[in-house]
């Protein structure tokens, strides 16, 4: 197996291209799956190849597209250090034949893009252009973005940015005259465009440190 690797812009983020398909049915996706981001150790245990990969040293997140595998290292690790390691792991996962998703975690991945039945017609509006005219050349650079919200009050959309573009200088200039400037263009409604990545996932730390506290002190009481 040949891993080819492509930058990003985001310099502390990498694609790494296997050269067999990475999210399919064959290895443990189902067909709601577009990407799939891990951005943590406990997140990564979903997947044998993330928790592979969050084992080296350096390594700060992991994503999943059709045909590559993104990387994101912290800044003080140099990538010259951990790409042995990373194709190493990336070479023995795909060449073992494992499921790239456990199989009682396969089921419960839905993309936000996907329109449901409670979406109103200009939430609908703004999946289908998130997902026909951004997401395909976010994903050419190793990143992905998921829709969250749309407030009729305010007119801003917020979005969560993952992959290669979380983190990344260039994300703010995406947002601001990418995505924004084509939604406003095609739907009056939106106002403005904001990333609020950061804040769900400090949400949901938050919230499992809670319910960690809550089984421990649980415990301590039944002993």
């Amino acid at each position: 197996m040949f891993i080819q690797t492509s930058t990003t812009p985001n310099e502390d983020a990498l694609q790494f291209i296997p050269g067999v398909p990475v999210l399919s049915k064959d290895n443990g996706a189902t067909s709601d799956m577009r990407t799939i981001e891990f951005t943590s150790p406990r997140e990564g245990l979903k997947s044998p190849l993330a928790t592979r990969l969050f084992a080296i040293e350096g390594v700060r997140g992991v994503m999943f597209g059709s045909d590559f595998v993104t990387v994101r290292k912290d800044p003080d690790y140099p990538w010259q250090l951990m790409k042995p390691d990373i194709y190493a792991a990336i070479m023995d996962h795909f060449s073992s034949g494992r499921a790239l998703i456990r199989e009682d975690e396969a089921g419960a991945q839905k993309d936000s893009m996907d329109v449901g039945e409670g979406d109103s017609e200009i939430v609908t509006e703004i999946k289908e252009l998130l997902e026909s005219r951004v997401r395909p050349a976010i994903q050419e650079d190793g990143g992905d973005l998921d829709f969250v919200s749309f407030n009729e009050g305010t007119g801003v959309v917020s979005i969560r940015l993952r992959g290669a573009c979380r983190g990344c200088a260039s994300s703010t200039v995406t947002l601001k005259h990418g995505v924004e400037g084509m939604l406003s263009y095609y739907i009056p409604e939106v106002t403005g465009v904001e990333d609020v990545g950061d804040e769900l996932e400090a949400q949901a730390e938050k919230e499992f440190s809670k319910l960690e506290r809550e089984l421990k002190a649980e415990g301590k009481s039944t002993a």
